[in-house]
């Protein structure tokens, strides 16, 4: 408690630029897609990169999307990312990325690669900037973005730590199993709670739990902002949705059943599409490797 207090106190005192940006920013649905939709474009760089070979030159890739924009430019020296939400973006709090990685060829190795991080908002009719460095969101763009450096070079991609390997799909590491365990313990708790509601809500919950232990197993496979998501879910948005519910006199609470019952249908559709964007996920892992090993062991066989 002692050393998270000293560490606020010492954000506080840094320049705007480097403070770190608070996870709300980007954890409601449309922040997560900016993300997501960034990640697919360096994806596609990457599977061409593949195909095609070195991309020649300065080239500028582009998304206009109804709700977000983004362009991401790679030239010899620099990666460059910058995107961010347009007027129609439902999204409470506008944002604007900005990501520079410099090239590995072009640094020295005791130099970092990630030469900008930023994101600027608007709050409270304030503007802000802050640091995505640190943001566990970011994570899986900054991977990669060292995935597409090493394929503009003809190398093999670094893997991400979540990525399918038969080792560790049964051997999350010692923090994994930690955090598997809570989610674990958090999903009994719910489960505990299901006699004390009314049988709709209560066939309801079940289902919902169900969906969420399925996602068990493969808990610590997910991606960082993923695994975020279900854990808010289960620790606070349900137990507190729930509780919420249970305070209402009686005749509130058949008022507003309805209202919880498709609050809890909505939160099942939200797990249903990360399994399966997981599922996409691990397909495009496999094409991938597939091409991947195309490109470096092509059929020479010499004619007849």
């Amino acid at each position: 408690m002692k050393d998270r207090l000293t560490a606020s106190i010492q954000e506080f005192f840094l320049p705007e630029r480097l403070r770190s940006v608070d996870d709300h920013i980007f954890s409601d649905p449309n922040g997560l897609s900016l993300i997501k939709e960034s990640e697919a474009v360096i994806d596609k760089i990457i599977t061409h990169a593949l195909e095609k070979g070195p991309l020649k030159g300065t080239q500028m890739f582009k998304k206009n999307g109804r709700t977000f924009k983004l362009k991401l430019k790679v030239s010899q020296k620099r990666l460059k990312l910058m995107s961010f939400d347009t007027h129609l973006s439902p999204s409470a709090i506008k944002k604007r990325v900005v990501i520079t990685f410099v090239r590995q060829q072009t640094y020295k190795p005791q130099k970092k690669p990630l030469k900008e991080g930023l994101v600027y908002y608007m709050k409270n009719g304030k503007s802000h900037v802050r640091s995505i460095q640190k943001s566990p969101f970011f994570q899986g763009i900054l991977e990669k973005f060292i995935q597409l450096d090493a394929a503009l070079e003809g190398h093999a991609p670094t893997e991400r730590p979540n990525t399918l390997s038969a080792t560790e799909e049964t051997s999350p590491d010692h923090d994994e199993q930690l955090e598997q365990s809570s989610y674990e313990k958090a999903i009994r708790d719910l489960y505990k709670q299901n006699s004390e509601l009314p049988q709709a809500l209560s066939n309801r919950l079940l289902q919902l739990l169900e969906e969420i232990t399925t996602l068990t197993p493969s808990f610590h496979l997910l991606a960082v902002e993923d695994r975020y998501q279900i854990k808010r879910m289960i620790d606070e948005d349900i137990p507190d949705l729930l509780d919420a519910y249970r305070g209402l006199d009686e005749e509130a609470q058949t008022t507003e059943m309805s209202r919880v019952y498709e609050a809890l249908t909505k939160m099942e559709i939200t797990l249903q599409r990360l399994q399966e964007q997981e599922t996409r996920a691990k397909n495009d892992r496999f094409e991938y490797l597939l091409k991947l090993n195309e490109k470096r062991y092509p059929n020479n066989k010499e004619k007849e």
